[in-house]
């Protein structure tokens, strides 16, 4: 009766929060329902001019201000509420796994600001920080493994400003990889050490976690964009059939003559080696995490341009690993009631970041 009536209260008590994934050349918008049955109230995206902001950092303040006004007024019925919970850039973050000695919760994260200036490769004055403990599946271990999230403060401080000048009020900002993991994870209690692949049009962003935390990200300058521009330049193509091609036909060996098999070979062959170097990482290091599997036991692949056809099975192949398709709304459905979500599962890929910021407040 209890978790009956906090169900019907929790709406009534949770502020509207929504997602806003913004990336270099897109910004995606998603809000969750909760109620008697949950699910998707609204989603929508819009591109952003190329030079706006690059590889995380935001060069032209006055041109997303009025992208975010003006979007924001075309949603104007649909977006009720100014609060978001806002993805920060994974190429301009810091994690660091650091070993502490046993200490009291209060006194971790003043053991942590000493750990931010032997770590980060800024002074602390300019960083904003937060960390997470990872907690030990039994009490042997003699220490403390806690997890850094360190970002330039000039960073955050122009994202807060572009948010609140465009009308919106930031209700947390938080990075990429943290909004996915709570997206996709579902069984935030296995010691299975997995590895999401986030693939999206201009970088690749590669995230380890066991159990609650995340361990090791990394980006790559790799994306959709260069499997096109592989296409156009192996088939002599122009760009809108290079699109065309790559989302039509991927690694089908068959299809024209597998000539488009043969473009993606040398970017994706790329991406197979920097996930075997990650995975080879990972498994030099894997002594920081508490109880967890010392090798990949899973990829996830995720992101608008993990929809390659045949992309799973050829990383499948190359690193040895299994390799899956993940849920965006892994979480949600393990969690609530949930409806049959509005976008297609292929689109939702792309909406994975701003499913997880959602997701923030509902926990």
């Amino acid at each position: 009766m209890r978790n009956r009536i906090l169900r019907l209260v929790d709406p009534m008590v949770r502020l509207p929060m929504a997602g806003l994934d913004i990336s270099d050349r897109s910004l995606k918008y998603l809000k969750l329902h909760f109620g008697k049955r949950d699910g998707v109230e609204f989603f929508d995206e819009a591109d952003i001019p190329a030079g706006v902001i690059e590889r995380g950092e935001i060069k032209d303040e006055e041109a997303l201000v009025g992208l975010l006004k003006s979007w924001r007024k075309r949603q104007s019925w649909s977006i009720r509420s100014a609060l978001v919970v806002v993805s920060l850039p994974e190429e301009k973050s810091f994690l660091r796994v650091v070993q502490l000695p046993k200490l009291a919760a209060e006194q971790v994260r003043n053991a942590i600001r000493w750990e931010i200036e032997s770590n980060i490769p800024l002074p602390p004055e300019d960083v904003v920080f937060d960390h997470e403990v990872i907690h030990a599946p039994h009490e042997s271990i003699d220490h403390i493994d806690a997890v850094i999230t360190a970002f330039p403060k000039n960073i955050v401080e122009a994202y807060v400003r572009v948010l609140k000048r465009a009308g919106f009020s930031p209700a947390a900002l938080e990075l990429e990889s943290q909004a996915i993991i709570r997206a996709v994870a579902g069984d935030f209690s296995s010691l299975a050490a997995r590895l999401v692949v986030d693939m999206g049009s201009n970088r690749t962003s590669f995230i380890i976690f066991a159990g609650s935390a995340i361990l090791f990200t990394t980006t790559i300058e790799l994306g959709g964009k260069a499997l096109e521009e592989s296409i156009q330049k192996s088939m002599g193509v122009d760009e809108k059939k290079a699109v065309l091609l790559k989302k039509e036909i991927g690694m089908d060996r068959v299809r024209e003559e597998g000539k488009v098999f043969t473009a993606l070979i040398p970017p994706l062959g790329a991406l197979a080696d920097e996930l075997k170097r990650t995975i080879e990482y990972y498994f030099n290091h894997a002594e920081h995490a508490h109880g967890a599997s010392p090798k990949i036991d899973e990829v996830l692949l995720t992101g608008g341009d993990a929809n390659l056809a045949g992309l799973a099975t050829y990383l499948a192949s190359s690193l040895g690993i299994p390799v899956r398709m993940a849920d965006p709304f892994q979480s949600f459905r393990q969690n609530h009631i949930f409806s049959i979500p509005p976008l297609h599962r292929n689109r939702s890929l792309a909406f994975t970041t701003a499913i997880g910021l959602a997701l923030r407040g509902h926990r």
